[in-house]
């Protein structure tokens, strides 16, 4: 079997189970665990957690120590001397799926266009798929430059 790295195999989107490996407030690391995508002697990948890049924020915060967790990677930077990967709590399926994928379809449009003034509009739709998730939805409703990165358009447009 050919050795793949993990990091080839990380992708913005990516759904994997991890283990908490530090808590350093207001962040946790951890170990993914890409076995299925990236067989070999070495198939992990690190990902920061960051609180306030996550949805249900208050449940990563309870997080310790070699705990499992399932996570959405929403930031791969690959460079020659560094590489970065950051990871959210996975959004809830129904909102993705809610009215025939609106939040998603939404989100992808954002992320494609850059209409940050949009973000407003996704907050209302999660609303309406039922989402009550605070952090989310105040994140949404805050002002952004046009054309800026926002975490939860990433996890809601790519979210496998």
């Amino acid at each position: 079997m050919e050795y793949i790295p993990a990091s080839h195999a990380a992708v913005v989107g990516l759904r994997c189970p991890g283990r908490v490996i530090a808590v350093s407030l207001p962040l946790l690391l951890l170990d993914l665990d890409l076995t299925h995508l990236a067989p070999g002697r070495s198939p992990t990948l690190r990902a920061e957690l960051h609180f306030d890049r996550t949805v249900a924020p208050e449940r990563a915060g309870r997080l310790a120590l070699r705990d499992a967790v399932e996570v959405t990677l929403i930031e791969v930077e690959r460079h020659p001397a560094i590489e970065r990967v950051v990871a959210s709590l996975p959004a809830d399926p129904a909102w993705l799926a809610w009215n025939d994928q609106t939040v998603r379809r939404l989100a992808k449009h954002i992320r494609a266009t850059g209409e940050t003034d949009l973000l407003p509009v996704l907050a209302d739709a999660l609303e309406d798929a039922g989402c009550a998730d605070a952090a989310l939805l105040e994140h949404c409703r805050e002002p952004h430059p046009p054309g800026a990165r926002s975490w939860a358009v990433e996890l809601l447009a790519t979210q496998q």
